[in-house]
């Protein structure tokens, strides 16, 4: 049976990822944010994020929260669904 989330374990604790989602919702936020010619550093600053934590999101590389994804929606100033 395919699991929605793939389980990873480490050394300290367990934690859900999806891959596939990330990058797709991590493109998504890429393909808006040129869209509207935003540059990275203008995203991080109005989501009052890093620079690169905006960064590893559009690549996929990091399992962010849904507020997050609710700040860049707004920064962005799109319905959170359209990131999906």
């Amino acid at each position: 049976m395919t699991s929605f989330c793939e389980v990873k374990r480490t050394n300290k604790k367990e934690y859900f990822k999806n891959e596939d989602a990330l990058k797709q919702v991590g493109n998504k936020i890429r393909e808006i944010r040129i869209s509207k010619k935003i540059s990275i550093e203008a995203l991080a600053d109005t989501c009052e994020l890093d620079y690169s934590q905006i960064n590893r999101m559009e690549l996929g590389k990091v399992n962010f929260g849904i507020s997050f994804l609710f700040r860049i929606a707004d920064a962005l100033e799109v319905n959170p669904e359209e990131l999906l």
